[in-house]
């Protein structure tokens, strides 16, 4: 059996065509609407699958595709630990079904197989992330008043991220669109704007301008790194020169590093929260190393460094750091399961378009990141979105159509 997109041509089951359009209904959702509505939109598909012969794809799927491996390899990592977890046998569940991404990537990859289903979904999320930025300005500016949150739909960590990505979007469509180039470029500029004087957040900052570099070097090489830094940089000048930047949030607490005679561990732990948290889950971490401490105990074992040495912040039940999340869990395997499932992305594939390498670049560099400073796959709204994002990117060969395109290098 092989695993391609050519029954994209054919008549599809009404089972697997009624799964793919709650599929992209459930894509169209993510930005939008919440964690009810995903579990609905996204789990029927997967039901529905389940009942159609396409579900044979997925054996030989996981024999050719190493994010689809590693992704399952890791699940079941995740679940195994719970063997040796203290925690409650529900709560260690609980905390399983959280990690359900990575599960599930490769089983929308076989909806996604289907061109006419993945274009549709491209589309949809373009669409939903749009009217997000687009929402996001009317909540700010109090045209709307329905959201919890006071500057966009869903919290400002998500958001970041989706604009980062939306960016980048807007960017690769104006360099392979040319009627449309100037569109995508103008919407490039209002999503940077939105996520330096909207909703600001660090993760924002961070990723729209290493997903902005990214492609300067992916389009020009050298010189076009060279220039998007050259132009960030004066940016920036302008900004702190002319601006008024006093509600970015960069670090908690500057002046503990500022007036500390040494930098010590304790001097980070005061200098910003997240900083305890690394510290605190690092030591945990080295305590059970091989195989942690199993699905589900992060919060206890947290509480006991807390506990044990000097403290500046509450305990928390998340490092806010997946590599931490995981490796404290599940020791340096589920460690080791992770990063290889996060380089998968930049391992070349036979039949991949020049432009999906690219994407799968950013997608690599995306992960990366946001799970340095957050628990992305446990986060139900960041791992959903990258649930999809990885099916729809790191699946199977693209069909290139070179109407209206221009033909982009290799990352």
């Amino acid at each position: 059996m092989s695993f391609d997109n050519s029954e994209s041509t054919q008549a599809q089951p009404i089972l697997l065509n009624i799964g793919a359009w709650l599929l992209i209904a459930g894509v169209f959702s993510i930005p939008l609407l919440g964690n009810a509505a995903h579990n609905l939109l996204l789990g029927l598909p997967i039901i529905l699958l389940l009942c159609t012969k396409s579900i044979k794809q997925y054996p030989y799927l996981l024999k050719s595709n190493r994010m689809a491996l590693f992704s399952t390899l890791l699940f079941l990592w995740l679940g195994v630990s719970i063997f040796w977890s203290n925690a409650e046998t529900n709560y260690s569940v609980k905390i399983l079904s959280k990690y359900r991404e990575f599960l599930l990537i490769p089983l929308f990859m076989i909806y996604f197989s289907i061109d006419k289903y993945r274009k549709n979904a491209v589309i949809a999320l373009y669409m939903a992330l749009l009217f997000s930025l687009f929402i996001s300005y009317l909540i700010h500016y109090d045209l709307v008043d329905y959201w919890d949150n006071s500057n966009s739909i869903k919290n400002r960590i998500f958001h970041g991220i989706s604009m980062s990505i939306f960016a980048y979007i807007n960017l690769q469509a104006g360099a392979t669109s040319r009627k449309y180039r100037a569109a995508f470029i103008a919407i490039f500029i209002i999503t940077f704007h939105n996520l330096f004087f909207i909703e600001n957040g660090r993760i924002g900052y961070i990723l729209i301008c290493t997903l902005t570099a990214l492609f300067g070097w992916q389009q020009w090489r050298i010189k076009g790194l060279i220039g998007m830094i050259l132009i960030g940089s004066l940016t920036a000048t302008s900004l702190i020169l002319f601006a008024d930047l006093s509600h970015l949030r960069i670090m908690g607490h500057l002046d503990a590093i500022s007036d500390a005679n040494e930098i010590t561990l304790s001097v980070l732990q005061q200098a910003d929260i997240r900083l305890e948290f690394y510290i605190l889950s690092l030591y945990s971490f080295m305590d059970s190393w091989l195989l942690g401490h199993g699905l589900g105990s992060f919060p206890a074992v947290y509480a006991m460094q807390h506990e044990a040495i000097q403290t500046y912040w509450e305990v928390t039940v998340n490092s806010h750091n997946e590599f931490l999340q995981i490796s404290v869990q599940t020791g340096i395997i589920g460690l080791m399961l992770f990063i290889s499932f996060l380089i998968s992305l930049l391992l070349k594939r036979k039949g991949f378009s020049p432009l999906q390498q690219q994407c799968q670049t950013a997608l690599f560099i995306t992960f990366g990141i946001t799970c340095m400073f957050n628990s992305s796959f446990m986060d139900h709204g960041d791992g959903t979105l990258f649930m999809i994002l990885a099916a729809l990117i790191a699946g199977i060969p693209w069909k290139t159509e070179p109407k209206d395109t221009e033909e982009p290098q290799q990352s």
